[in-house]
């Protein structure tokens, strides 16, 4: 039976993506195995913060894993890679934790009892070592109420998982159809038509630039007006009613015209003012609901306002090569969605001869053929081909071409069905792994994230 398999192109190609998600799960073992703690402030997830300490710690632990695979590299893009990835799974893990709380299938704690008690690393001679624990925990600098919580939050997320899995199970009668199909060997021709080859100007890329500026800006701080009274030149009394008036007007919008108010900023602030320690502590507090400044030293008295976000825009030349890339990609599509209304019309009524010659394109022969490797020639989807999988002809449209397939022959496989329907895990776990990300892709366009403008300059 095992031999049969091995040789199963279907299951070359199921072990090809499970090695690749064993590797995912890897590195997400190793982070749910150990804790972080620290300051706050890398991002929020619905108003949650998550700390800089658990993405530097997610940081290490991705590195360490992708280290022992021997595919670590020393670069900046890697390490840019790597916090990128860090950052994301901190937030599917808040995300999932967050809907287990609502769920109401929260971890007890006799279950991150007996998980901890279960931890291999934390056993001697086949028990639990106090010792080791302890040493595990100063090992990461962690208190073991913090390092439970973890735990907790792992066993939450797990019975989140498992809750979306149920009933979506595979039955025996998918795997058989799946197998056999995927296993089919096929004959007949292919038309590749590609799309022409397309340049964008320079004139191009500013225009797509300055239409869709907003999705390029950077949030770089807090947009504050600051006006400042000095007191020994006007005393203490005028100073005093002066800076009542600009408070004043300042909580009703009103435009400060008065000779003896020195404005001394206006923009965003990014802490680089000589200000006294107080006004700069205050500016750290100023929000939308307490938009007002109102300090006074022993020199004058500081008012300021909070105008909203600050941002700037990220610079056109710095980002032009990527621009160049959106806009290619999307003159391309409106050319392939073109040229398939043009081929629809006519390739069930021609010949595929006639079809290249009128649409240039190359006509090649295939035979000994399966899905999989079809589909991996011509970069197909294989939803996308398994669709309508027959004989005769499909009209599949692709990022930058459109092909014509014509199946002639199909040989099905002789090989034991019965023994490729043992295959059902891992198709089982494909399919969880799928309605996993449609159940955190759904989560995420519901959710507010917002991540610290420090850490997102180092993942743009």
């Amino acid at each position: 039976m095992f031999d049969k398999i091995g040789k199963s192109k279907f299951m070359k190609f199921v072990l090809f993506i499970t090695t690749f998600a064993f590797v995912g799960t890897g590195i997400v073992a190793i982070l749910m195995y150990k804790i972080f703690g620290g300051i706050s402030g890398a991002v929020a997830v619905n108003g949650r913060e998550i700390t800089f300490a658990e993405i530097n710690f997610r940081v290490n632990q991705i590195r360490a894993g992708l280290e022992a695979q021997g595919i670590a590299q020393n670069t900046r893009k890697f390490e840019k890679e790597v916090l990128r990835i860090a950052l994301q799974q901190a937030i599917n893990d808040e995300l999932l934790y967050q809907e287990a709380e609502k769920e109401g299938i929260i971890a007890t704690d006799e279950e991150v009892k007996r998980y901890i008690l279960n931890i291999e690393n934390f056993k001697k001679d086949g028990k639990f070592s106090k010792e080791k624990y302890i040493q595990f925990l100063q090992e990461f600098g962690l208190s073991s109420q913090t390092f439970e919580n973890f735990v907790k939050k792992k066993i939450s997320i797990n019975h989140l998982q498992l809750f979306l899995i149920l009933g979506n199970y595979i039955t025996d009668e998918e795997i058989k159809a799946l197998t056999f199909l995927r296993n089919a060997i096929v004959y007949g021709k292919v038309l590749v038509i590609k799309a022409p080859d397309i340049e964008v100007s320079e004139e191009e890329l500013k225009n797509f630039y300055e239409k869709n500026k907003e999705k390029f800006k950077v949030r770089e701080g807090k947009r504050i007006v600051l006006y400042k009274i000095d007191i020994k030149k006007l005393g203490k009394e005028e100073a005093t009613k002066k800076a009542k008036e600009v408070y004043t007007n300042l909580k009703e919008n009103k435009v400060i015209n008065d000779n003896s108010v020195e404005k001394i900023f206006e923009g965003i602030f990014k802490g680089n003012l000589e200000l006294p320690d107080t006004v700069k502590e205050k500016i750290k507090q100023l929000k939308d609901e307490k938009n007002i400044l109102f300090v006074k030293t022993d020199k004058g008295i500081y008012i300021g306002k909070y105008l909203g976000v600050g941002y700037s825009y990220k610079n056109f030349e710095d980002i032009k090569n990527n621009l160049k890339e959106i806009v290619l990609s999307k003159k391309r599509k409106k050319l392939v969605d073109e040229l398939y209304n043009k081929i629809e019309k006519v390739y069930r009524k021609k010949s595929l001869e006639e079809i290249s010659k009128e649409f240039n394109g190359t006509i090649e022969t295939f035979q000994n053929e399966d899905i999989n490797s079809l589909t991996l020639k011509y970069s197909i989807n294989p939803i996308q081909l398994e669709k309508n999988f027959s004989r005769g002809r499909q009209l599949l449209k692709l990022d930058d071409k459109v092909i014509v397939l014509e199946i002639e022959e199909i040989k099905f496989p002789s090989e034991n069905l019965e023994a490729l329907a043992n295959l059902k895990p891992l198709m089982e776990s494909m399919k969880q792994g799928t309605i996993l990300r449609m159940y955190l892709d759904k989560l995420k366009k519901d959710a507010d994230i917002e991540i610290n403008s420090m850490l997102k300059e180092k993942i743009k």
